[in-house]
């Protein structure tokens, strides 16, 4: 979303850096880890990016499922992506 605001000159390089910050703030202690290898198995399984592919291995760890509308996500990850339109 920063990176949105600051290429449409909503807000400044210093805004962006104080939001950030903040954001980082409220997020401490709320991080997650994730096994490199699985990421690595999922990348090599799919055609999906290594980033969401690291999203998806954290999904299979928290055994949840992730709304979305990434196709790509969807039709590589049936059982962990669900598409928003069918989360009504």
């Amino acid at each position: 979303m920063l990176a949105g605001f600051l290429r449409r000159n909503t807000i400044n390089f210093s805004q962006a850096c104080l939001l950030q910050a903040q954001a980082e703030r409220l997020l401490l202690g709320f991080g997650f880890e994730v096994d490199s290898h699985s990421v690595l198995e999922l990348i090599r399984d799919s055609t999906c990016t290594s980033y969401d592919c690291e999203f998806v291995a954290l999904v299979i760890k928290l055994k949840t499922q992730v709304a979305t509308m990434d196709k790509n996500l969807l039709r590589e990850f049936p059982a962990f992506a669900k598409s928003l339109i069918s989360c009504n």
